[in-house]
C-alpha cells in the first residue's frame, strides 16, 4: 500500500468493462492496494432492493476475515452511489454526476484515491468529460405530468415520437430500454432542446487514468451464463416478485432492462420460464457487445488483461 497520498490532489482511476468481465473485483484490488475507495458507475447499482439483478455483489468489498473483526473492518472497501435511490424514483444522469462529483471532492480531501468503477458508459462519460448537463425549464408538477403521459404510450408509440424530435438520439438509442426512450423524450419536454444538442463539455478538474478490462468473447459469454445460473440460484425471481409487491410496478420493472424485464415479464405470464432464460441470456450477451461499442470509441482507455498491468498504470499515474 502506498505510503503519503499527498500528489492525489485532483488524480481519478476509472475502471470499465462489459458485464461479468471482472472489473468489480480488479477496482476492489486496487482500491486495497492505492487506499482508494469505489465510485460505482451503474445506472441500476443506485437503486435499493435491486441486489441480484443489478449483481452489486456486496461481499467483494468487504473482505475475507469473518473471525478477527478489525481485520475485517480494515479489509473493507468503502463504496459510493450503490443504494442510494428508491427504484419507485427516477434517478438521472445529471443525478449521478452530480453526486459522482462530490463523492471525489470528499475522498480527495480525506487523501484517498477515488476510483470510478461500472459498465453504464453515458454515466462515466458524463463525469469524465464534463457534460454540462440541461436543468429541467418547468415545475415538478408539470414534469410529473409529463412522466405520466409517457408512460401510457407503448414502446412504439415513443420510439416514432423520438424519432420525430431528436433523430440523433433515436439513431444511438437501446431501443428495447423503454426507460432510457422515455428520459430521452423527458429531456426533450422538459428543456425545449433534444438530448442530443445538450451534450456541451466543461472539463472536470482532475486527471483521469481510464482502464478497461479486456475479455475473449468466447470466456466472457462463459461467464455470463455461469453468473446468470448462479443469480437464478441466489433468488433473483423472488427479488423481483419482492420488489413488485413493495409498489415497483410492471412497467418500471420492464424499463430497468435486462433481469427485470424478462423476469416480469414470466412472472405475468406473458411467456414461459424457458423463454425467459433464453431471451434473457442474449439480452446480457447483446448488452455486453454495445458495451464494449461504446467503451472502444474511447481512444484515451487503456486496455489491460489483469491486476498486475492495472497496478503498474496505477503507480505511474500517482507519481
Amino acid at each position: 500500500m502506498m505510503g503519503e497520498m499527498q500528489r492525489l490532489s485532483n488524480k481519478v482511476v476509472v475502471v470499465v468493462g462489459p458485464n461479468a468481465s471482472g472489473k468489480t473485483k480488479l477496482a476492489v484490488c486496487l482500491a486495497r492496494h492505492f487506499n482508494g475507495e469505489i465510485i460505482s458507475a451503474d445506472s441500476r447499482q443506485v437503486y435499493r432492493g435491486m441486489d441480484i439483478g443489478t449483481g452489486k455483489d456486496l461481499a467483494a468489498y468487504g473482505g475475507k476475515a469473518k473471525s478477527a473483526k478489525r481485520k475485517a473492518q480494515k479489509d473493507r472497501v468503502a463504496y459510493h452511489l450503490i443504494d442510494v435511490a428508491s427504484p419507485r424514483s427516477q434517478f438521472s444522469v445529471a443525478d449521478f454526476q452530480r453526486s459522482a462529483y462530490r463523492a471525489i471532492d470528499d475522498i480527495l480531501r480525506r487523501k484517498k484515491l477515488p476510483i470510478i468503477c461500472g459498465g453504464t458508459g453515458l454515466y462515466v462519460d458524463a463525469v469524465v468529460q464534463g457534460f454540462r448537463l440541461p436543468k429541467s425549464r418547468i415545475t415538478n408538477q408539470e414534469l410529473r405530468r409529463i412522466r405520466k403521459r409517457l408512460a401510457q404510450l407503448s414502446n412504439r408509440q415513443l420510439l416514432r415520437t423520438l424519432r420525430q424530435v431528436d433523430p440523433a438520439t433515436y439513431r444511438t438509442i437501446d431501443r428495447k430500454n423503454l426507460r432510457r426512450v422515455q428520459r430521452a423524450l423527458e429531456i426533450y419536454y422538459a428543456s425545449g432542446k433534444p438530448k442530443s444538442a445538450q451534450l456541451e463539455k466543461i472539463p472536470p478538474p482532475y486527471k483521469f487514468l481510464q482502464l478497461g478490462v479486456a475479455v475473449p468473447r468466447p470466456v466472457l459469454h462463459q461467464r455470463i451464463a455461469l453468473r446468470l445460473r448462479e443469480r437464478f440460484d441466489e433468488g433473483m425471481i423472488r427479488e423481483v416478485r419482492r420488489l413488485h409487491r413493495q409498489g415497483v410496478s410492471w412497467n418500471k420493472l420492464d424499463a430497468f432492462g435486462l433481469e427485470y424485464r424478462w423476469i416480469s415479464r414470466y412472472l405475468q405470464g406473458k411467456i414461459d420460464r424457458d423463454t425467459m432464460e433464453q431471451r434473457l441470456g442474449a439480452d446480457i450477451k447483446h448488452y455486453a457487445r454495445r458495451q464494449m461499442t461504446w467503451f472502444r470509441r474511447n481512444q484515451k482507455i487503456y486496455w489491460i488483461s489483469g491486476l498486475r498491468s492495472a497496478s503498474a498504470l496505477v503507480k505511474d499515474f500517482l507519481e
